[in-house]
This record gives structure tokens, C-alpha cells and sequence, in this order.
């Protein structure tokens, strides 16, 4: 995962898809980079120049596209809970940058079938959160194939991936419950999934005949269970096969897919389970566990449809509930339920406005741990949010962002947090 502190641009991107420009720059769409489930641009058209004064036809021509994005943001506690070590994000003003590249190749044009595609992507990420794993390297994002079967029932995916962004939809309507916890708390990356530096694996994916219900099943190496920042410095180029506390996982996902079309509202029903034979610390008896696992339910659903000419506009709900044993994961239960609007003004349809609840448990068997060590510790954490993206023009995208956190940091125990947050994507 590019970890964008689970804002909101990332679903308005890919739920939002521009009507098509008078020159087609929707031609190039085809050729985006296919595998996650929100992807980081909807389409070539929200760029700030789609044709890259024919470069981008020259590439087509021959079978590649390439795309860029940059990201920035800020984040602090305008409570003025101020610390030169700080406990969680926010806590000391936090800065993030983020340059990301890719570049996809047609393997239809090498008889891999219709659809087929290699992608090659690579980043700079840095974040003065050390938490957030994003050490200021140049690394590899991504190097895998993506190949549709059998008339897209069956999609095949192999190679160097960050497999977190493939399952769940982590943006889809995501509060800012994370924000000040650090994405480590999102439990499908406590569990393993990758998220910042790629891992070696495969996913299949079976879909039904309409192309609705799916059944997605995904085996590779996990995430270091060392956590997010020793994860990263490990695998610091982003190609490592094999790292320290590092097994293999198998994930299973479950789910029913609508797109909001001229006469259907979008929805989105998903359920899985992770199992991850990795070493896990044990809370209870302070020695490794032979492996973790983590089961989640999340459901997005459109419930407004006020413009049929952009039948994606209009207000959602999206809620979520993951749970963990609590003898080897501080996270070990949360819920969130978040009302959002793509389009809430006519003046304004491509922006988006969010209301956030979100709640995490911490696990007792983790605060008794802390605890017996001479630490204060927490029980729970509970968020509500406010955000606002704001589309300036064609490929930026400005987000603002309140966030009132209680609990902001497992341990020691810390004052509420209220985070501000700005960030600007820009797409080219």
C-alpha cells in the first residue's frame, strides 16, 4: 500500500471515473494498471495532460502505457500535544512525499490472451513518522503479471505485489480511524498483507458469469512480523524473496460486486479470512506463536442517486469489522461506519465529502504485557472524522481533514488528538 493515512482520494479516483473528453484520452484506459482493488487513477482522462503531447500515443502504438502520481501531506494536533519522540501520528507535525511510477505492458501482443498485462512500478516515499515504514528509498512497487482467462472468469495475478491494496478495498470509504495509530493498526497489515514494500506471490480470482460475485484467493509471503518498519528496512529495494519473521499466508475473499450504472445503485458486499504462518509474539507466555489469523466483514452501498448522466454521484455508507486473537496482535477487534458523498454539490460533482466513526479495541493480553513492563497502556481508541477533497482541476485533488481521536497511541497513554490533515495528488 502507498500509505496515504486512508484519506478519501483513492475512492473518489476510482468510483468517480470521468466522463469521456471530446479527444476519447479514454482510449488509454485499457492499459491502466490492473490487480488492485482501488486503483490510484480511474482514469487516463483525470490526468493534468492525458495525451503527454502524443508521447502517450507513441507507447500505446507499441504496447506500453506509463503513468506518474505525487503526493503530499501534513498532519498535526492542533491540540498542541507536542513531543519530540512522538507516540503516533500528529503528535509532532508529520510530513509525508510520495513519488510513484508505472509502466504497463500488453502481453496480448505476446499471446498471453486479451487483457493480459505486465506491470513495473517503482517509488520514493518518506514519512518523518517512522511508524509509517517509509524510509525515503527508491524501491520496486511492483513487478507482476496480470493475466484474465476463460472470458474474464477466471483472473490469474503473479509477481512482487503489495497484496494489501488487492483485498478489501482499504480506501473504499475508509475513516481517518488509522490516522493517528499508524497504518500497522489497519488489521489486514498486522496480519501480514503488504503494504508499503512488495512480496513475492499470486492471486486467483473465480467470478460468476456477470461478473458479480467472486471468490478471490491469495498465497504469499507475509509482512515481517517485526513489523512495518523492520519490514521495509529489510526489504529496502523491494525485491527481497525472503526476510526475517517473514512465512507464508492464505487469504480468502469472498464478495458481491455492483458498479452504480444509468439504472443500478453501486454495492459492494466482502468477507475473508487471512491465516499467516509467520512467528507471532506471544503476549501471554512472551514466546513466539507458530502463526496469527484475522477474519473481516466489510459492505459499501450507494444510497442516492441524484444525476443519472453521472450515476456515480451521490451518498454511500460503507462499514467494516475486523477481529484477531488478542494473545499475539495489539489490534485485536474494530468497527467503522462512514457516510460519505461523491458530488455533494450540482457545481461540484467530482468532489466528495465524508463523516467518520471508527472504533478499535486493544487487546488486553498486549496492555497487561505493557503493563507488567513498567508501561501505561490503553484499552480502546475511538475516531470521528470530517473530510472534504476538493477536485482543483483535471488530475489534482486537495483533501482536508479533522479527525477527534481518544486513545491516540496503545502506549503509554496519551491526551485526545485532534489531527488536521492537508494533502494534495497530483496525477499525471
Amino acid at each position: 500500500m502507498r500509505n496515504k493515512l486512508l484519506l478519501l482520494t483513492p475512492l473518489l479516483l476510482s468510483l468517480a471515473p470521468l466522463a469521456q473528453a471530446a479527444d476519447d484520452c479514454s482510449r488509454f484506459d485499457k492499459m491502466l494498471p490492473k490487480g488492485p482493488e482501488t486503483p490510484s487513477i480511474g482514469s487516463v482522462c483525470d490526468t493534468i495532460a492525458p495525451e503527454w503531447g502524443g508521447l502517450r500515443q507513441d507507447m500505446a502504438d507499441n504496447g506500453f502505457y506509463a503513468q506518474v502520481q505525487l503526493l503530499t501531506n501534513l498532519t498535526y494536533d492542533v491540540a498542541g500535544n507536542w513531543k519530540n519522540e512522538p507516540n503516533y501520528v500528529g503528535q509532532r507535525l508529520t510530513t509525508g512525499n510520495a513519488l510513484s511510477a508505472d509502466v504497463t505492458y500488453d502481453l496480448a501482443r505476446l499471446g498471453l490472451g486479451e487483457g493480459a498485462q505486465l506491470r513495473l512500478g517503482a517509488m520514493y516515499a518518506y514519512n518523518n513518522f517512522k511508524g509509517n515504514g517509509q524510509d525515503g528509498h527508491v524501491a520496486i512497487s511492483d513487478l507482476s503479471v496480470y493475466q484474465p482467462l476463460f472470458d474474464n472468469r477466471v483472473i490469474l495475478h503473479y509477481g512482487y505485489s503489495a497484496w494489501l491494496t488487492h483485498f478489501y478495498g482499504l480506501y473504499l470509504g475508509s475513516s481517518t480511524a488509522s490516522s493517528a495509530l499508524g497504518p500497522t493498526s489497519v488489521m489486514l497489515s498486522q496480519a501480514g498483507l503488504t503494504s508499503l514494500k512488495p512480496s513475492p506471490g499470486m492471486d486467483i480470482r473465480f467470478q460468476s458469469e456477470d461478473q458479480r460475485w467472486y471468490d478471490h484467493i491469495g498465497v504469499a509471503r507475509s509482512q515481517s512480523s517485526d513489523g512495518l518498519l523492520a519490514d521495509s528496512k529489510y526489504n529496502t529495494y523491494g525485491l527481497r524473496w525472503q526476510v526475517p519473521n517473514a512465512g507464508t499466508l492464505l487469504i480468502n475473499e469472498i464478495g458481491y460486486r455492483v458498479n452504480a450504472g444509468a439504472s443500478e445503485r453501486m454495492t459492494w458486499l466482502r468477507g475473508g479470512s487471512v491465516y499467516n504462518k509467520t512467528p507471532y509474539f506471544d503476549y501471554n507466555t512472551e514466546q513466539d506463536k507458530d502463526e496469527t489469523w484475522s477474519h473481516y466483514l466489510a459492505a459499501t452501498h450507494q444510497l442516492s442517486q441524484p444525476d443519472a448522466s453521472l450515476p456515480f454521484r451521490g451518498w454511500y455508507i460503507d462499514g467494516k469489522t475486523n477481529y484477531s486473537p488478542e494473545d499475539r496482535n495489539v489490534f485485536t477487534q474494530d468497527a467503522s461506519l462512514t457516510l460519505f458523498s461523491i458530488g455533494p454539490f450540482d457545481s461540484r460533482p467530482m468532489d466528495m465529502l465524508s463523516f467518520g466513526l471508527a472504533w478499535n479495541k486493544f487487546s488486553q493480553d498486549a496492555k497487561d504485557y505493557f503493563e507488567r513492563h513498567g508501561s501505561s497502556a490503553e484499552s480502546y481508541s475511538a475516531t470521528a472524522s470530517t473530510a472534504y477533497t476538493l477536485r482543483v482541476s483535471n488530475g489534482i485533488y486537495w483533501t482536508n481533514q479533522l479527525a477527534w481521536t481518544h486513545h491516540p497511541s496503545v502506549t503509554p497513554k496519551e491526551d485526545d488528538a485532534w489531527n488536521l490533515l492537508t494533502q494534495i495528488v497530483i496525477n499525471l
